[in-house]
This record gives structure tokens, C-alpha cells and sequence, in this order.
């Protein structure tokens, strides 16, 4: 039986940010989960390897990793590792940094930084900001928390963020791209309907998307399908004709060979894998 720790669910209560020390971690295993707010895990030292969205992000060593609002994860190991839990509320989040975590959800989530890297700071001023009693207001913790989020971003985006700041035309695109993905994946799969859609060709559509996030828009249409795919093997009954269905397939063989094409194993092999994670609040 896998053990659990204390959830993190009410770690924002009444603030906008809030630490959290990775050794309090002690566990081969947590439950699984999703949070309303951002998570980032500031790792000075050690192994971190944890499950988000279905898929393996493994921290070694001086890193850096996001964890957005909405996104199953869980906590699969950890080794001989120091750093922080930063929990940072949506609201305090500048609009430019949600869209830009947005954007590389899935694809781009961690890195590898140095050992003296400003964003081991953060913490440190954090909490000494915690224990200033003259510095206890909302703006002041919502400004900090901003700040930290723009720093460790600039880290997992390795360049300039004044290319997230702007709404450039390419940005701009992708950004209605993916709101389109999130309403119409189930009937439209196809980058030319998207194209269509944002009344641009194929070809520019394709790099826009790839400019922007480093992956053509293909991509991002098949994550999409995939993700929402492994949610239902884990968390329903359906079975994988019903879920093909669902997910706008008349044909479940082609949903199938699909699935197995971008995860390398079948639905059901798939769901077999993870069904106890199904028992699991998240």
C-alpha cells in the first residue's frame, strides 16, 4: 500500500506564496494529485524524479522544475536531495508567465542550472520577507512571488523573456492555437483545420508554433489527444472503443494504433500499468 504525505492543497491559505523543504519528502512513493496553484521545485543537490501528466521528469543535481495548475502528478523518488517546494497562487502570476508556462507544458518543464544560480536566493528572501512583520501585506507577497516566477522561468526558457512579454504576431498565434486545441481536439485534429480556423496557411501555422515553442503545432494537437486519452484509461470505466469514441475516433483500431504510435504501449497495457492510481485522489 503506498504511502502518503500531507497534502499541499491548503499551503496557500491566506498567501499568495509559500515554501515548502524538499526533505519533507521522505517517502519511495506519494499519492497522486492535482493542485489550483503553480507549483516549482528548487533543487540545490540530489535526485527528484517525479510523474507529471503521465510522464517521467527526473531532476538531477542543481534544477529547476514547474508544475501548473490542473496537472496530475506524483512524487515517484527521491535521493540525497535539498532545495524547496515553491507553491505560488495563479492570481499572483503575471499573465505573460501563465501563458509561457503554458506553452511548454508537457514539452519543457525543468532544467538543469547551476549551483550558485540566483534562484536558490528566492527562498532565502522569501522567507525573510515571512518574517518581517512590516512587510506582511498581499501586494508585497504577490510582487515577490511574481518576481520569483519570472527568475526561474528565465532558467527553464534559457533566453530572453522579453519574447514572452510582447504579443508579437507569432506568439500571438500559438496562443489561440492552443485555446483552440483545448476546444475543438475532439472534432478537429488535422493542422490545416487549425490553420483554417486562425485564417493563415499550414506552413506558417507550423512555424509560429514551433518558433514559439519549440515543437510544430502536430505536436501539440497529439499530446492533447493522448493526455486526455491516459485520463480516461486511469480515471474511468470506459473502455478503449468508448473512449475512442469520446475522443472523436469512428475508427478504434486507428485510435489504437495512434496511441500505442506516441505512448509505445497499448490503451490497455497502458491502463493495467496505472490502474491504482485510479483509487487515488486527485
Amino acid at each position: 500500500m503506498k504511502k502518503t504525505i500531507p497534502s499541499h492543497h491548503n499551503q496557500l491559505e491566506n498567501s499568495a506564496v509559500r515554501l515548502m523543504a524538499l526533505s519533507v519528502l521522505h517517502e519511495k512513493q506519494t499519492e497522486i494529485h492535482r493542485d489550483d496553484h503553480y507549483m516549482f521545485i528548487l533543487q540545490k543537490k540530489g535526485d527528484f524524479v517525479l510523474e507529471v501528466d503521465f510522464k517521467t521528469i527526473r531532476l538531477k543535481g542543481p534544477s529547476v522544475c514547474f508544475v501548473a495548475p490542473g496537472q496530475i502528478h506524483q512524487y515517484i523518488d527521491q535521493k540525497d536531495n535539498d532545495g524547496w517546494f515553491l507553491f505560488v497562487e495563479a492570481a499572483a502570476v503575471s499573465e505573460s508567465y501563465r501563458e509561457f508556462m503554458d506553452m511548454h507544458q508537457w514539452f519543457h518543464q525543468s532544467v538543469s542550472i547551476d549551483e550558485s544560480d540566483l534562484v536558490f536566493d528566492l527562498p532565502v528572501l522569501i522567507e525573510k520577507t515571512e518574517k518581517d512583520a512590516t512587510l506582511h501585506h498581499l501586494s508585497i507577497e504577490r510582487s515577490l512571488a511574481d518576481a520569483a516566477v519570472g527568475i526561474i522561468i528565465s532558467r527553464i526558457s534559457e533566453t530572453s523573456l522579453s519574447v514572452f512579454q510582447h504579443s508579437g504576431q507569432k506568439y500571438s498565434i500559438t496562443r489561440q492555437f492552443k485555446k483552440l486545441i483545448a476546444d475543438h481536439f475532439r472534432s478537429t485534429k488535422q493542422v490545416q483545420q487549425y490553420a483554417k480556423l486562425l485564417h493563415i496557411t499550414p506552413l506558417y501555422l507550423n512555424e509560429a508554433v514551433k518558433d514559439v515553442t519549440g515543437y510544430p503545432a502536430s505536436n501539440w494537437i497529439q499530446q492533447k489527444i493522448v493526455w486526455e486519452a491516459r485520463r480516461l484509461l486511469v480515471y474511468t470505466t470506459m473502455d478503449v472503443k468508448q473512449i475512442a469514441f469520446e475522443l472523436g475516433y469512428d475508427d478504434p483500431v486507428y485510435f489504437s494504433r495512434f496511441f500505442k504510435k506516441e505512448t509505445g504501449i497499448t490503451a490497455l497495457q497502458f491502463r493495467s500499468e496505472n490502474h491504482d492510481m485510479s483509487h487515488h485522489h486527485h
